[in-house]
């Protein structure tokens, strides 16, 4: 079979790949914007040309500059994302594995139960979360924050988790078993780099999803954890409009998400999640 796209193909491709990049275009180009307005394709005023008359820091000057909070907003947003991943991980993989490979009463009400984040309104579940730390005198905590962003990506990861381990090779396990390996050899050994595709592929989701988390970090943060998305909402609805701050500060939102998957890529091909993870 031939190898090259045909032409309904190439512009298939193109198509998605002008889906991709395109939103990306005005943010930048607005980034690095003085004035920007219709009906002009490009900035009237560019960025650099207004910096070194301007008397306070014009666009990337001040999203750099330590007044913009920016490097201590990543660190809670990665260091969350990360916390969140891990803590997520440990719930849904003995969760997964047991909806996957096990018959037990209940089982379809225990499914929708775990789906119930992703039906009830995030802003509900923000104010309801809100009022019972508050009994308790522990929101405005990174603590809080981290058990908030649990409830939207719990759901998604014991879903992708459970359909991993359904396809898994049971057969496989159980010769472990005949081998005479314990139950943590057996996950450490055999299991683990059987579903270690899957739990790359549900990290990256999790990141993605913490990464953009607003309204939770919101209402848990109460103003004293401040994240990537809570500034980025800040420099939006205190202007109104996209103006070269908030630009700078919506394309640096994606770099965890993009960081992450970079770092992933590798294991997230079609042919690992067929045959397992290269060792070479």
């Amino acid at each position: 079979m031939s190898n090259r796209l045909t032409a309904l193909q190439k512009v298939l491709l193109s198509f998605l790949l002008l889906a991709f990049i395109g939103p990306f275009l005005p943010l930048a180009l607005a980034s690095v914007s003085f004035r920007w307005g219709w009906p002009d394709l490009l900035p009237s005023i560019w960025w650099w040309e207004k910096r070194e008359a301007a008397r306070l820091p014009l666009a990337w000057d001040y999203v750099l500059d330590p007044v913009s909070r920016l490097l201590p907003a990543l660190q809670n947003t990665v260091l969350i994302a990360a916390l969140v991943t891990v803590i997520a991980l440990v719930l849904s993989i003995p969760a997964a594995r047991i909806l996957a490979r096990q018959k037990f009463r209940g089982k379809n009400a225990a499914e929708l139960y775990f789906a119930l984040p992703l039906i009830v309104p995030e802003i509900a579940t923000g104010i309801g979360m809100f009022l019972i730390f508050l009994q308790f005198g522990v929101q405005g905590s990174l603590f809080t924050v981290v058990l908030a962003h649990l409830v939207p990506i719990l759901p998604y990861m014991i879903r992708m988790l459970t359909s991993v381990y359904q396809e898994l090779d049971g057969g496989m396990l159980d010769q472990a078993d005949l081998l005479g390996a314990s139950k943590m050899q057996r996950f450490r050994y055999v299991e683990l780099p059987l579903i270690l595709p899957g739990i790359l592929a549900a990290s990256l989701f999790s990141v993605l999803i913490s990464t953009n988390v607003f309204l939770l970090t919101f209402y848990m943060g109460q103003g004293q954890v401040e994240t990537l998305a809570t500034l980025l909402f800040a420099k939006v609805s205190s202007g109104g409009a996209l103006d070269p701050v908030a630009a700078a500060f919506t394309l640096i939102i994606t770099l965890p998400g993009i960081f992450f998957l970079g770092l992933t890529a590798r294991s997230l091909k079609d042919d690992v999640f067929a045959g397992g993870l290269d060792k070479g």
